[in-house]
This record gives C-alpha cells, structure tokens and sequence, in this order.
C-alpha cells in the first residue's frame, strides 16, 4: 500500500513537469506569431508608403494641359527640337561662289551669247592640225554656272583631230528634282562642233556618251 501511494505521486510530478513544458511551449509559438505578424504589418505600412510617394511624385510629373508625363515629355520635346535643328542645319546648304568669266570666254547669259565669233572660229579650226581651246559659261540662274573647256587636239602620226571637253560643275548645284546629266559626269571626247541651223543649236558630235549634244543656242545678236 505504501509502495503505491509513492507510485502515485511519482505520476502527478512527472504530469505536472509535463504539463509545465507544454506551457512554456504554447507562449514561446504565441510570442513567435504576434512577432511574425508585427512585422508583417510593419513591412506592409512601409511598402503602402512607398507606393504613395511614388504615386504623388509621378502625379507631380504630369502636365495638367497636355495629360503627359512631364519629365517624358519634356525629353520627347528636346528629342525633336534636336532632331529638328540637325534637318535645319542640313537643308542650309552653303552658298555658291560667283564665277566672273574672262573677257575673252563665250559666255550665254540671259539669251545672250557674248563672244559668239570666238567660239565660230574654234569650230572652224578644231580637229585641224593644230590645237586651240576655249572656255564656253553657262549661266543657269539661281542653280549656278556650268563651264565647259574645250582642248582641239591632232594626232599627226594618225592625221586624226577631236575636241576634248572638261565640264566643270564646282559652281553649280542641282535642283532636287533636276535629271542628271551624263554627258557633265566627266571628260569627254568629241568628234567635231557644228552649227545647226535647223535647230538652231551648236553641237558636239560623235562624244563618249552622246552622238550629238546640244552645247550653246544659236543667237543671232552678240550679247
């Protein structure tokens, strides 16, 4: 009997021990949770701030007249007024120099043709044996001038004449729209000139890249 009551209360301590720990347990999960949550709802209050600074400082970026971003805005605009500038400053072109023929040169200015007897005699003795040469100007108005140098040239080993021609564009410039023209691509090699009166024009024959090519009007009046 006594064996027993001394085995009873060996149980109750070992219960109350047991029952002890499970106590200490429960508040240490308990203070763990309330912990974990504090810093959830911390983190949130943080992230919610956040979110409402950003907010207000891109509602502070939009222009109230055109419903944009004012900071994309304003580089989209710089973007363009640059873009705009570089097309501005590419469309100005630089301005021709002015060419002052010699006095001696055939010059077609406003239909008139100075110096047409020089140029009739060239045509006479060009491809002769002998050599000569001559500068033809070509006014062409706002687009510049056009020069041509002509250079008779004999071959007497060959008994054979041509004209050579150097057209000269570095005081002309091209209309946008202008068709280009072969024959002032580069030096050319001619037969001979003529006069023709039919269709009132002298021409180059026989060249590199034309069989005929209308140089100069025939104009009765030297200008």
């Amino acid at each position: 009997m006594k064996n027993n009551h001394k085995f009873v209360m060996i149980m109750f301590t070992v219960l109350l021990v047991i029952l002890a720990a499970c106590g200490n347990s429960s508040e240490d999960s308990n203070a763990k949770l309330n912990n974990e949550l504090t810093d959830s709802h911390a983190m949130q209050n943080t992230n919610g701030n956040s979110s409402e600074h950003e907010d207000t400082q891109n509602a502070s970026n939009i222009n109230p007249e055109t419903g944009t971003d004012s900071a994309d805005g304003t580089n989209f605009e710089q973007e363009v007024k640059k873009h705009s500038n570089s097309e501005g400053e590419q469309s100005q072109e630089e301005p021709l120099e002015e060419y002052v023929p010699n006095e001696d040169e055939i010059v077609l200015n406003n239909n008139h043709l100075k110096n047409k007897d020089i140029l009739e005699a060239f045509m006479k003795v060009a491809g002769e044996n002998g050599e000569s040469e001559i500068r033809v100007v070509k006014n062409e108005g706002v687009k510049g001038v056009l020069i041509y140098d002509l250079k008779s040239r004999y071959d007497k080993d060959a008994k054979q004449g041509w004209i050579e021609v150097f057209p000269d564009l570095s005081h002309y410039r091209a209309s946008n729209n202008e068709v280009q023209d072969v024959f002032n691509n580069a030096r050319q090699q001619c037969g001979y000139i003529s006069k023709d009166e039919t269709e009132g024009y002298y021409k180059l024959n026989e060249c590199r890249t034309h069989w005929e090519y209308r140089l100069l009007p025939i104009i009765n009046e030297d200008g």
